[in-house]
C-alpha cells in the first residue's frame, strides 16, 4: 500500500493524533523516520521534529537531513537514510525551497522508490503542497476564483490525481483551489485545514483525521468557464464544480468521486 499524509499546517504535538497515525503506519515504536526540513528557514526545525517524534515513542532516533544546498542532496549518507526509512516527514516553510533543492536529484528518485515500496510519506504545510505533481506554489486568498490567483509549478509527484492546498480555511483559500480545479479539471483540488490531515491510500481513497476539515473541489464535471478569456486578476466564472466538505471520520472514493459521511448514531 502507498500512503500520503498531507497535513494542512499547524499540527499540534500537544494533541498528536495525526503524528501518532503517521508513526503507527510507519512501523510504530520500530519506525525509521527521516525528516526533510529544507522548506523551513529556521535552523532548529529538524532537531525539534526529532525530539517530538522520540517523545511519541519512536525508539530509533529519527534522522534529519540537514542540508540547504542542492549539490548536497545526493550525498551517499542521505540516499542511505531514505533507503532505510519506513516513514518520511517533510516539514513546512516555503515549497519552492524543496522544489529547487531536491527536485530532479537522485534523492528525489530515492524518495519515489521509498514511496513505492511502502514507506509512508507525510508533509505539513509546504511539505503537503509538494506531495503532488501539479503544485500550488504561490497564490492569494479570497472566496472568488480570479485570473492568476494561483501559480503552479512541479512538485515531487507522489500523486498525479490531486493538487493540495494547505492552511485552507484559516487563510481563505477556496478561490484559488476553485481556480486550480478549473485550470486542471482532471485533478481533485484537496484543501486541508490546519491541524488536519488528508490521508491518501493507493491514490484510491482519502480519509480525514484531525481537528477541522478537508475541502475537495472536483472540476471533472464542470460545464463551462471563461477562464481562458479573463485577464487582469478579474473574477472568473465556472459552472459545475462539485465541492465536498469532509470532517474527521469521513472518506472519499477517488474513483467513484463520492464522499461517505458516517451516519449519526442515535443515543
Amino acid at each position: 500500500m502507498t500512503t500520503l499524509i498531507a497535513i494542512g499546517g499547524a499540527a499540534s504535538f500537544e494533541e498528536p493524533i495525526i503524528f501518532e497515525e503517521f508513526i503507527k503506519r510507519a512501523g510504530g515504536a520500530k519506525a525509521r523516520i527521516v525528516i526533510l526540513p529544507q522548506a523551513s528557514g529556521q535552523k532548529g526545525t529538524g532537531a525539534k521534529y526529532v525530539r517530538d517524534f522520540q517523545k511519541l515513542g519512536v525508539k530509533q532516533k529519527p534522522i534529519s537531513l540537514e542540508f540547504r544546498e542542492r549539490p548536497k542532496a545526493d550525498d551517499s549518507r542521505h540516499i542511505k537514510a531514505i533507503r532505510e526509512a519506513t516513514g518520511i516527514f517533510i516539514a513546512g516553510g516555503t515549497q519552492m525551497r524543496l522544489a529547487f533543492i531536491i527536485g530532479g536529484t537522485k534523492l528525489e528518485d530515492e524518495l519515489h522508490n521509498a514511496y513505492k515500496r511502502g514507506s509512508v510519506i507525510s508533509g505539513t504545510s509546504a511539505g503537503a503542497a509538494i506531495l503532488s505533481k501539479v503544485m500550488l506554489s504561490y497564490g492569494s486568498g479570497g472566496a472568488t476564483p480570479r485570473e492568476r490567483i494561483a501559480q503552479f509549478s512541479q512538485g515531487f509527484g507522489f500523486t498525479d490525481k490531486i493538487v493540495f492546498d494547505q492552511h485552507f480555511r484559516q487563510r481563505d483559500r477556496i478561490g484559488r483551489l476553485a481556480y486550480a480545479a478549473t485550470a486542471h479539471p482532471g485533478l481533485l483540488g484537496v484543501g486541508v485545514d490546519e491541524n488536519t490531515a488528508a490521508i491518501v491510500e493507493d491514490d484510491l481513497r482519502i480519509s480525514v483525521l484531525g481537528k477541522s476539515a478537508v475541502t475537495i473541489v472536483d472540476g471533472k464535471n464542470a460545464i463551462a468557464s471563461n477562464i481562458a478569456e479573463v485577464t487582469n486578476f478579474r473574477p472568473i466564472a465556472v459552472s459545475g464544480l462539485t465541492i465536498h466538505v469532509l470532517t474527521p471520520g469521513c472518506t472519499y472514493d477517488m474513483i467513484k468521486r463520492k464522499a461517505h459521511i458516517p451516519p449519526l448514531k442515535l443515543e
